[in-house]
């Protein structure tokens, strides 16, 4: 099966991204909206605090129970193993939907309540998706989908509950014809274009969720659907807004190595390398080879191909990554750096490679082009 659900995986926290219709309307939106900076920030102590007390001085917050389960989400990615992490989240997202179930029973005319709900229901794909459930995923997913969609229908001047129906759009548009088959009969219509079209607006009229619209588009544009200026102004923005959040600082460097935008990539990766030792051991394992993917890739355009390849067989070697796009694009280069060579054998295996991720990446794409035809710089 294919892990083409990576666009939601980087966009588990699109509920938290609704908060914007509430700014103003409920005692504490202030506190929590410190807690949210703060775990986008990776200041998860910080966050962890707020949202404790925050729990229990506002628990008839709309936003408070999900922002507080993706807290404690992006606290244990950070030092657990993926089993526990993925116990810890199903207990936790057990404890939200209790909640909002008596909140909406207590509120049946608030619509945030319903909004919120649906979006913890939503966020149990997450799930799935690390243990590669596809259609567990696909189902999961649309749950909440249905009730964020309602409320989309009752009342769509909130601009940013277009992104989680937009989300679903895209990926199931770029599912395989079983997803597609399971989306249509769930009443979605698989479109990429209207996927980006609904994100996108996000992006640029969004109050609050136009972070994570922008973080999931940065994604997409760089790997998947490639645009590269977008890609480039997209992760410029949240890359400055949290200059502390490794995983946006990495990717607009990929998007400056994509627009050739060679020194001041180079200077970053330097940066970079000094950086990861302030991480978590968990987030030095995991960033580490995506940064060596990264100087492979700087080495690659600069014409070090020797220096190139010795990079990326570190990120290919020490890849640890639960979700497969990075790893994807370091063997597609590997196989083109061993075209470059003469090394026709050795190409086509890289190629193979990339190919066996399945993710739908462009790489997957160019892998198939360079497996019947070699690379040529």
């Amino acid at each position: 099966m294919t892990s083409h659900f990576t666009i939601y995986g980087r966009s588990f926290l699109v509920g938290i991204s609704l908060f914007s219709n509430l700014i103003s309307q409920y005692n504490g939106d202030d506190i929590i909206r410190k807690g949210v900076d703060a775990f986008y920030n990776y200041n998860y102590d910080i966050s962890n605090e707020i949202l404790d007390k925050a729990i229990f001085q506002f628990p008839e917050h709309p936003s408070v129970h999900l922002v507080w389960v993706a807290s404690q989400w992006r606290f244990d990615e950070s030092r657990l193993p993926i089993e526990t992490i993925y116990d810890n989240f199903e207990n936790n997202l057990l404890k939200a939907e209790r909640s909002y179930d008596s909140l909406m029973v207590e509120n049946p005319t608030d619509m945030n309540y319903q909004l919120y709900y649906g979006s913890s229901l939503g966020l149990k794909a997450r799930i799935y998706l690390g243990q590669k459930k596809w259609l567990s995923t696909l189902y999961s997913a649309y749950n909440g989908f249905k009730i964020i969609q309602n409320v989309h229908l009752s009342d769509s001047s909130i601009i940013d509950s277009y992104l989680p129906i937009g989300i679903v759009e895209y990926y199931t548009g770029m599912g395989n014809i079983f997803v597609r088959t399971a989306a249509e009969v769930l009443g979605i219509t698989p479109s990429k274009k209207e996927g980006l079209k609904k994100m996108e607006k996000v992006a640029n009229e969004g109050q609050w969720a136009w972070m994570e619209a922008m973080s999931v588009l940065s994604l997409i544009y760089q790997f998947f659907d490639i645009d590269q200026i977008k890609g480039l102004r997209y992760s410029k923005v949240i890359a400055e807004k949290y200059p502390n959040n490794f995983d946006f600082q990495i990717h607009f460097t990929e998007s400056l190595l994509q627009n050739n935008q060679l020194e001041k990539a180079r200077y970053r990766l330097e940066s970079h390398n000094d950086n990861l030792k302030f991480l978590t051991k968990n987030y030095q394992k995991r960033y580490r080879s995506y940064v060596d993917y990264l100087w492979a890739h700087y080495f690659y355009l600069s014409g070090q191909n020797g220096m190139s390849l010795n990079y990326v067989e570190n990120s290919i070697k020490n890849y640890s990554a639960e979700l497969d796009v990075w790893l994807a694009n370091a063997y597609l280069l590997k196989g083109k750096l061993l075209d470059i060579s003469n090394k026709r054998y050795e190409a086509k295996l890289a190629y193979r490679k990339c190919l066996s991720t399945n993710n739908q990446t462009q790489a997957n794409n160019l892998a198939k082009l360079y497996l019947e035809q070699p690379f040529k710089k």
